[in-house]
């Protein structure tokens, strides 16, 4: 008889096991966050600092034998601006995007030199003056970038312009009157970058540009020479660090 009940108890737990098993909770699955998407149009702002290391080439001709001077043309200053782009993301790792940015600067250089010939040097009252302000930079170029989840690296290049002043005068014991030159040079823009997406909207980077604006060439006419003219030639390449944030909607 004992037996019988035993058996019996052992069935009716072994019965009731299923439905007991299936009032009990369970654990659902940790959520998985998705993966941020790049791929957007965007808008920003940026700011950093520029700098030159190149020099002017000065020829003095119609007034004598001189020799053509060097002159050191090495600039820094701010650079600040916006820029305004869209990214698509092709695949879970690569980017492609397209940008345009503006940005106001004070890269502004100042150098002489003496005026010799034969390689020797006149005094140091008799010299070339030589001035180069870029007043703004501006760009279009293709992005290109390997992205992982939050993370952005990627190479940039295109097409840049520039608004640069140029002045050029010499001094002959006593300065003359120096001549201006306005224009807006063009070349192409190359660098790269890393950027960071700290929320859903909101991306941070910074970048490195280096901008090669041409050879630009301008004559001084002094007003008491007037059959004498001072040909000087400006290399502006001109290299860019900045930071920026973007808004990306």
């Amino acid at each position: 008889m004992k037996t019988l009940i035993a058996t019996g108890a052992i069935l009716s737990i072994a019965a009731l096991s299923p439905a007991l098993a299936a009032d009990l909770p369970v654990k659902a699955p940790p959520a998985v966050a998705p993966a941020f998407s790049w791929t957007g149009f965007y808008i920003g702002g940026h700011l950093g600092g520029g700098w030159s290391n190149d020099s002017a080439a000065a020829t003095l001709t119609g007034a004598g034998a001189f020799d053509p001077a060097v002159i050191g043309n090495d600039a820094s200053g701010i650079v600040g601006g916006g820029q305004i782009g869209y990214n698509w993301q092709f695949t879970s790792n690569w980017l492609l995007g397209i940008e345009g940015d503006f940005s106001g600067t004070n890269i502004r250089a100042f150098g002489t030199a003496p005026f010799a010939s034969g390689g020797i040097p006149y005094a140091p009252e008799l010299h070339h003056e030589a001035t180069r302000d870029v007043d703004w930079l501006a760009s279009i170029r293709g992005r290109l970038g390997y992205t992982s989840n939050h993370w952005l690296v990627y190479a940039t290049g295109g097409v840049a312009w520039g608004g640069i002043n140029y002045r050029t005068n010499i001094t002959l014991v006593v300065p003359l009157t120096p001549q201006s030159f306005d224009t807006t040079s063009s070349g192409w823009v190359i660098g790269g970058g890393v950027e960071y997406a700290i929320t859903s909207n909101w991306t941070a980077r910074i970048e490195y540009l280096h901008y090669d604006l041409g050879d630009t060439t301008v004559a001084n006419v002094p007003p008491v020479a007037p059959t004498a003219a001072l040909i000087t030639t400006f290399n502006n390449k001109i290299d860019v660090v900045r930071a920026g944030v973007n808004y990306k909607f």
